[in-house]
């Protein structure tokens, strides 16, 4: 069974960048860290300067400038959000979502989740 993502969790492209996720929705905590629920992840980005941003996107451009043009999660997860446990009827995201990230040299970049950001509560869809 997945985990439950919470406030803390690192997404990664399927380039290799990463970023944290912060907020949540505090009416379901997990060792005190607030759920995500599906769609929270939608914008995340992947570029350095970014707020969370771990590792940035290492996707070359094929034409400068830029250099590199990273991935930003712009689309709410396809797979992986939890049918059991909604809260504020959205679904959870779970430690096996993933959806298509934004990237115009790379059409089908992706996302999902590297660490969902707890290891106690495990959940069926």
């Amino acid at each position: 069974m997945p985990k439950v993502v919470v406030a803390g969790a690192i997404l990664a492209c399927s380039h290799g960048g990463q970023a944290k996720l912060s907020g949540g929705d505090s009416r379901l905590t997990v060792s005190g860290r607030p759920a995500i629920t599906a769609g929270q992840e939608a914008g995340v980005s992947f570029a350095t300067g970014s707020p969370g941003l771990v590792t940035p996107c290492p996707n070359p451009n094929k034409t400068p400038p830029p250099p590199t043009i990273p991935c930003t999660a712009t689309v709410a997860a396809t797979a992986g959000v939890s049918t059991l446990w909604t809260v504020g009827g959205q679904g959870v995201l779970l430690a096996n979502a993933t959806g298509l990230a934004t990237n115009a040299n790379d059409p089908a970049a992706k996302w999902s989740v590297s660490d969902p950001g707890q290891s106690l509560l495990d959940v069926d869809h």
